[in-house]
């Protein structure tokens, strides 16, 4: 048939893009739609170029049919470029493996086999051919395979542990969720231990006559230092030492100090001339929002998430005995890292009476 009758037509425009079907499914098919009309319900329908056409397959009454933004695919290739940079890699167009493919909706997933390189970042973004608009890129694809600390390998060990029942049961917001509160309990964690690791390069504060306050970044968690500049040959970085707001308020010392109020340090007495200052911070658990993101976590803390997702699935599951398990596996591997990760520095252990404890 070349006509789809719908229930309500009032959102469907001409030149759109409908899937009639569920992505996956063998009879599922992508049509754009000719004309509406919303007192019949019916859409004509035309290939993607724009030519009449008709259903390849019946489909029921109660088939589902949604407007998709894009109908085409379309893969790229970047190099690697051999440093750590290869974790976030920089898309580029200008390498295209194909050209603007149409998407299969029977495919779970659009598959590509590149026979020229071995090495480097796969991508691949959509495109709507009516109006030649495309998609935000996709995440890179490494083709040496996505390394142990990324989400994608974390997410292949949590599944790899679970049955086809209870994959089921999980969503991919499932996974995200868990993993990012996974992770901002080791975040947590080790903040509280190993400063060395998790402390920032040092941030400039341009320094305002009249100013007190300054805001700090969103990410911003706990304040290491604040120097009066770089330990350069020009500069000493001399520390500015610290106040709380209340000793600030009955100060009347001309030395300068800074405090912390929320998101925003603040100095007394209040800058009176320009100059900059540097800090360096300790930021919040970062969130995972794809895949080939790269977990930087100390000591491979990061083969422990996986037990804390393990342990909400499973209370999902209605599990708690096997959800118990992985929590404690979850502790375990937590205080190994702790243990491991709280000294940062190039000196042997020693024993002994303290040099300064000689009288």
């Amino acid at each position: 048939m070349n006509t789809l009758q719908i229930s309500n037509a009032n959102e469907f425009d001409v030149d759109d893009f409908i899937l009639v079907g569920e992505i996956g499914d063998s009879n599922t098919e992508i049509f754009r739609v000719g004309t509406v009309n919303t007192s019949t319900g019916d859409l004509t329908l035309l290939t993607s170029a724009g030519a009449a056409t008709t259903t390849t397959f019946a489909h029921a009454e109660s088939t589902k049919v949604s407007i998709i933004p894009y109908n085409q695919i379309i893969f790229y290739w970047t190099a690697a470029t051999g440093t750590i940079a290869d974790e976030t890699p920089t898309f580029s167009s200008a390498t295209a493996l194909t050209s603007h493919l149409d998407i299969t909706p029977a495919d779970l997933y659009e598959i590509y086999d590149d026979e020229v390189n071995s090495t480097g970042f796969g991508w691949f973004r959509y495109r709507n051919s009516v109006t030649s608009t495309h998609s935000q890129v996709s995440n890179p694809i490494p083709y040496a395979g996505f390394s142990l600390n990324t989400v994608a390998t974390i997410f292949e060990d949590f599944d790899s542990l679970l049955n086809v029942k209870e994959l089921n049961l999980v969503t991919l917001q499932d996974r995200f969720s868990w993993l990012n509160e996974a992770l901002s309990s080791v975040k947590n964690k080790l903040n509280l231990t190993n400063t060395e690791y998790t402390v920032s390069v040092p941030q400039a504060i341009t320094i305002v006559p009249g100013t007190a306050e300054y805001i700090l970044p969103s990410d911003f968690s706990d304040l290491i230092e604040i120097t009066d500049g770089l330990n350069t040959s020009s500069s000493t970085g001399n520390k500015i030492p610290f106040k709380r707001v209340s000793q600030i308020l009955s100060s009347s010392e001309n030395t300068t100090f800074y405090y912390l109020r929320g998101r925003y340090v603040g100095f007394s007495p209040t800058p009176t001339s320009s100059t900059t200052y540097y800090y360096r911070y300790r930021a919040k658990a970062v969130r995972l929002t794809s895949l080939s993101d790269y977990i930087d976590l100390p000591d491979g803390a990061f083969y422990t998430l996986k037990d804390f997702m393990l342990y909400r699935a499973f209370q999902k599951f209605k599990d708690l005995g096997t959800a118990g398990v992985y929590f404690k596996a979850f502790i375990d591997g937590m205080n190994i890292v702790m243990q491991s990760s709280v000294k940062r520095d190039a000196n042997l252990d020693t024993w002994g009476i303290s040099d300064s404890a000689n009288v």
